[in-house]
């Protein structure tokens, strides 16, 4: 967790540095390469130090994630929608399977009061998980106190440490940056494969984790950070097909912000007497147990 704060403001350097690109011509190409490590890396060292906010300020944001792994024939592919409004804030957060439509978590933690909430689809309802579809339980307080600890930024928050990751290990890393004809620009970054599964970007077993040899480990997952004239984050994707080790691999993660949030955007609870309430630590660790052999199953 000590290195996540260092990840957000080096992701906000790549933010800021871009945004200096933005005044180059329409479709001009910038430094690829050794030039582009040199050229990425110099604004890197300019602006480090400045970052503090680069993450927190983005208040009164929805965001989306479309996460697809493939390994052989196994694949998951999820999407994640995500809103934030006021002050204190208001969160919500909506996972939905592409695979399964009954397997959804949400969850909801309301500026207000001690609790947050979660509601589960029927895939969870009917394996014993809750009796309701409606959970409460404390706030915690790590979610309320470290940004990338909520579940709308956790896996962009793993997206920019593995980006990092790989700047630090070998600046060539960066491979180039493109001003785009409507006036974005496009950072690209190549970040191995090793690195993703390090930082957990996807969870994966150890049944596949133990398959991941030299080739594998050493593939590259292409980068992209793509981002408005005025700097601000338009999307930020890895994107990669390869082979290694004897078998198949395809990922894909999208995440983007998509708009300003607002109070519509937080989900309306039902009467209290469908509500299940986890009142503690020992509640909660028994549902979240339940949670995980439904989700194993």
């Amino acid at each position: 967790m000590k290195k996540r704060p260092m990840a957000i403001f080096v992701l906000g350097a790549v933010l800021a540095l871009v945004s200096a690109c933005g005044t180059a011509k329409a479709g001009t190409a910038l430094p690829k390469g050794d030039d582009a490590a040199d050229y990425v890396g110099g604004k890197f060292e300019q602006v480090i130090g400045k970052l503090g906010d680069a993450i927190t300020d983005t208040r009164d944001v929805t965001n989306s994630l479309d996460a697809y792994f493939k390994f052989d024939d196994k694949w998951i592919h999820s999407t994640v929608t995500s809103a934030r409004t006021g002050s204190p804030e208001n969160r919500a957060v909506r996972h939905r399977s592409q695979k399964n439509p009954d397997e959804i978590i949400d969850t909801y933690t309301p500026a207000a009061g001690a609790v947050e909430y979660t509601y589960l689809g029927p895939m969870y309802v009917q394996k014993g998980v809750s009796p309701t579809a409606w959970v409460s339980m404390p706030k915690p307080e790590a979610g309320l106190i470290l940004p990338c600890a909520w579940g709308g930024v956790l896996t962009p928050c793993r997206m920019a440490d593995s980006t990092v990751d790989a700047y630090q290990a070998d600046k060539r890393a960066v491979r180039g940056a493109k001003s785009l004809g409507d006036g974005k620009t496009a950072l690209t970054v190549n970040v191995p494969f090793e690195i993703f599964v390090k930082n957990k970007v996807e969870i994966l077993p150890s049944s596949i984790t133990s398959q991941v040899g030299p080739e594998l480990k050493k593939a590259m997952v292409p980068t992209t950070i793509t981002l408005n004239p005025d700097g601000s984050l338009v999307s930020f994707v890895m994107d990669a097909k390869f082979s290694g080790d004897g078998h198949q691999l395809e990922l894909k993660y999208d995440f983007r912000f998509t708009g300003k949030a607002s109070l519509q955007d937080m989900p309306k609870l039902p009467d209290a007497s469908q509500i299940t309430v986890l009142p503690d630590r020992a509640a909660m660790d028994d549902f979240y147990r339940r949670l995980g052999e439904a989700q194993g199953s």
